[in-house]
């Protein structure tokens, strides 16, 4: 203890040297942590974008088949939709849109949204982009075709 004190308080090149050296560690320890942080944060960060996404654009596709339901057969309207990167289903089928992604990290996340109408089966697109959907309402179930 006499030398790290005499080191504290005398300033000697060696004692100036040791204290200079583990500055530098503990500021490369903390730059190493912020790091680690960084990088969790970040990927977090895209996976609830592109969650978030994935289900807008089931609850946006949802809402447009309920709507053509409440105004009866025979009324289509056109929506243009955003999917995300990652997805790998994207369909409808009975009362519900369902769509799958996979998470920058892995696993599988399915999000679906139900419908009051019936709605015909069909597989859409599921690459990464803006396309447009034609949502029908025919005399017994809705149909959602892409365009």
């Amino acid at each position: 203890t006499r030398i790290f004190i005499a080191c504290f308080y005398l300033p000697c090149m060696d004692c100036r040297g040791q204290v200079g050296f583990e500055y530098l560690v503990f500021t490369v320890f903390l730059l190493g942590v912020a790091v680690i942080m960084f990088a969790y944060s970040f990927t977090s960060y895209t996976t609830t974008v592109q969650l978030t996404q994935t289900q807008s654009v089931v609850n946006q596709v949802a809402r447009a088949i309920d709507f053509v339901y409440a105004k009866g057969p025979g009324n289509a309207v056109l929506v243009d939709v955003k999917l995300p990167a990652g997805m790998t289903q994207f369909r409808v089928d009975q009362n519900y849109v369902y769509a799958t992604i996979i998470p920058p990290f892995g696993g599988n996340t399915d999000i679906y949204s139900f419908t009051k109408a019936h709605i015909a089966t069909q597989a859409l697109y599921v690459e990464e982009g803006i396309y447009t959907l034609r949502i029908a309402m025919n005399d017994v179930n809705a149909s959602v075709n892409n365009i």
